[in-house]
């Protein structure tokens, strides 16, 4: 299978919903950015080179982090929307849309429940069981999303997107390797290689995809405005 399966033709219009839906991704990384930036003056007791993103889910501005999650939650949500209105005439888009999803739902997952709190000694609590699973569940869908976006969006409006897509996904598998493999190993830095993802990989991931899908539904709209006003 391939970008360019079967369904309507490739010259059907892009909605310009897919363009506000790309711009709603990224308002959303925006904010999951600005939350998590401020996190590190508003808990400043947990350093970053050692503690998860997640930690700052406790505490008085506890609802915030939570909220931070799901509204990034909801933007990856938003983008596998748009895609799928810029892809509407392949399978690819179906595919890809579905695995957009599940990133977003890992990470409302995430949100809902928190990870035990810093230093938390004993067995980890259901709530901890299930943010963890969220987390590798957006993480893993992402990943494989890049890996596929990379072959299916050849022939598609997207198709310059994919060697990018590959390099992001390859980015995004070894950074989970390192700071999942860290603590066990009882080396330093782990939090660091976290940020490098959650707040530099991923959100720019986001920022760049609901941008393009912007750009490609509104060029699509300008083409079609053009050939509509010119004379037959």
């Amino acid at each position: 299978m391939t970008g360019t399966d079967a369904g309507p033709r490739r010259s059907q219009r892009v909605p310009l919903s897919a363009s506000a839906l790309g711009l709603g991704a990224i308002y959303a990384t925006l904010f999951w950015l600005l939350v998590s930036l401020a996190f590190h003056w508003i808990r400043p007791e947990l350093e970053p080179c050692c503690s998860y993103i997640s930690h700052y889910g406790h505490g008085d501005y506890e609802w915030l982090m939570q909220a931070a999650f799901v509204v990034f939650g909801f933007g990856w949500m938003a983008a596998a929307i748009s895609l799928r209105r810029a892809l509407r005439e392949t399978r690819a888009g179906a595919v890809l849309r579905t695995l957009l999803l599940v990133v977003g739902f890992g990470l409302l997952v995430a949100g809902m429940w928190r990870t035990d709190e810093f230093g938390f000694t004993g067995d980890p609590t259901p709530e901890d069981v299930f943010h963890k699973i969220g987390g590798l569940v957006a993480f893993s869908a992402l990943i494989v999303f890049g890996l596929l976006a990379a072959w299916l969006f050849r022939g598609t409006r997207l198709q310059g997107l994919t060697v990018a897509h590959l390099v992001l996904a390859l980015v995004t598998l070894g950074l989970l390797i390192a700071f999942t493999i860290a603590p066990t190993a009882d080396a330093d830095g782990f939090g660091w290689w976290q940020r490098a993802l959650t707040m530099g990989v991923m959100p720019g991931w986001l920022i760049w995809l609901g941008w393009r899908l912007a750009l490609t539904a509104r060029a699509d709209a300008r083409r079609a405005s053009t050939s509509s006003t010119r004379p037959s």
